[in-house]
Order: structure tokens, then C-alpha cells, then sequence
């Protein structure tokens, strides 16, 4: 049975091993909807978001399949990807056209702590013949916690090449004010039009709680206590 003697130990440092902080974001990968195909944002039932205008879409994978956003010809520039690398489905605004804010309201916060939101963001331009203008397009992410305010990084395009901004994610701190904050996302673009994506969003802890540090430790502690249990046997059966 002296193979077993340190499972116990083994299973207490798992337990200690930190988990993945939860998200206050629900929702975040836009996945619950009661629309079924691509639809605009306001009426596809996204739960946990609202927004105000049409300019806002959400995108389900089947629009690759199908060879447009919406029928019968809207359509992306270049070879854009089916998904972002969150998978699944996305949301797309249009930055410079009855567009509004992309928001939830996030609860359980502690005030004055810091907050990690990481999300996914690319560009395109939409094809749309005789409607839109093939050519350069640019926008970024205008990003509010309550009345903290960052921008993501510019992103660029160009339908006339045709060119777009892939996906890459963004990351940024915030401080809460008040336990419970409103998120937003507000396209802000130039062109014909910039269609500005978003997905896999994701809010966390800055810090690791207290009792996930002492558990840590813990774990730490008793996996060095096995190897030097381990070196003392081993040397005194050398010594045999």
C-alpha cells in the first residue's frame, strides 16, 4: 500500500491548484438568442444584452455557408473567417450608421477593485452591390465600465482590395465605482461601411481571492513535503 500513502496529498494540491476566475459577463460569447440565422441585434433575443438601433447584427455561422450576412447579398470583403476564435456566434456594428451602444448591466462587483475584460474584436467592410462603396474603412471599440471610458486599438480595412482587420483580442482594466456597473461597446468607424465585430467577452478579478493564494500555498507546501518524503526514502533504502 506504500504507493498510495500520498494520493491524500495529491488530491489537496489539486484542490489548491487556482480555477479559472468566473466572469462577471453573461452571456459573452453571444450563444443564447431565440434567433436561429443572422439577425439584427434587437430582435434576435440576445439574452443578457440590449441595444437601441438597427446598426447592430448578430452573426450565426451559417452565413459562411450561405455566402452572405443577410439575403440576398450582404455580404463581407476578403476571405473572412466563419468564426472568431471564441467560436460560434459574433455581433457585428456598423460604426458610422444608426448604431448604438452594445450593453449589460454587470452586478456583484466590489468597489474600488480592479477588473480584467478581455474580448475579440476585427473590421469589414460589407460588399452589398449598389449600395455600399468599396474602399478604406477604419473603426475601433469605444469601451465603458460605469463612467470609465478606453478605446481598443484603430483597426483598418479596405473592400476595394479586398482587405480586413482579422480577429485579435483586446485587453483592459477597469475600477469599479459601485457594486453593480453598466458595460457598453460603442462602434466608432470611417468608411462605406465599417462593420466593426465583438465577441467573446469576458470580465475577472484583477487579483486571485485570498483563499485561492492560501490554497495555493498549500499546495506548494505539501507537494514539496512529498519530495523530500520521497529523497529521505530513497536514500535510506540506498543505504540498505
Amino acid at each position: 500500500m506504500k504507493q498510495f500513502r500520498f494520493l491524500p496529498l495529491l488530491a489537496l494540491a489539486t484542490l489548491a491548484s487556482p480555477a479559472l476566475a468566473a466572469s462577471y459577463v453573461l452571456n459573452g460569447s453571444f450563444e443564447t438568442a431565440t434567433a436561429t440565422t443572422t439577425s439584427s441585434f434587437q430582435t434576435a433575443g440576445v439574452a443578457d444584452w440590449t441595444n437601441s438601433d438597427i446598426g447592430e447584427a448578430l452573426v450565426f455561422p451559417s452565413w459562411y455557408t450561405n455566402g452572405y450576412l443577410f439575403p440576398p447579398n450582404v455580404g463581407l470583403a476578403g476571405s473572412f473567417p466563419q468564426t472568431s476564435p471564441d467560436g460560434g456566434n459574433f455581433v457585428f456594428s456598423d460604426g458610422d450608421y444608426h448604431h448604438s451602444p452594445i450593453l449589460q448591466t454587470i452586478n456583484g462587483l466590489t468597489p474600488g477593485n480592479s477588473y480584467d475584460l478581455s474580448f475579440y474584436q476585427a473590421l469589414d467592410q460589407d460588399t452589398e452591390p449598389n449600395v455600399t462603396v468599396p474602399g478604406p474603412v477604419t473603426a475601433y471599440w469605444q469601451v465603458s465600465l460605469g463612467t470609465s471610458v478606453q478605446n481598443s486599438p484603430m483597426m483598418s480595412g479596405d473592400g476595394s482590395i479586398p482587405t480586413f482587420s482579422p480577429w485579435t483580442q483586446q485587453t483592459m482594466s477597469f475600477t469599479a465605482n459601485t457594486a453593480t456597473e453598466v458595460l457598453s461597446f460603442f462602434s466608432i468607424g470611417t468608411g462605406d461601411p465599417p462593420l466593426v465585430m465583438l465577441d467573446g467577452v469576458s470580465l475577472v478579478d484583477s487579483a486571485p481571492e485570498p483563499a485561492s493564494i492560501w490554497l495555493a500555498g498549500l499546495g506548494a507546501a505539501l507537494l514539496g513535503w512529498k519530495l523530500i518524503a520521497r529523497r529521505k526514502a530513497h536514500d535510506a533504502a540506498q543505504r540498505v
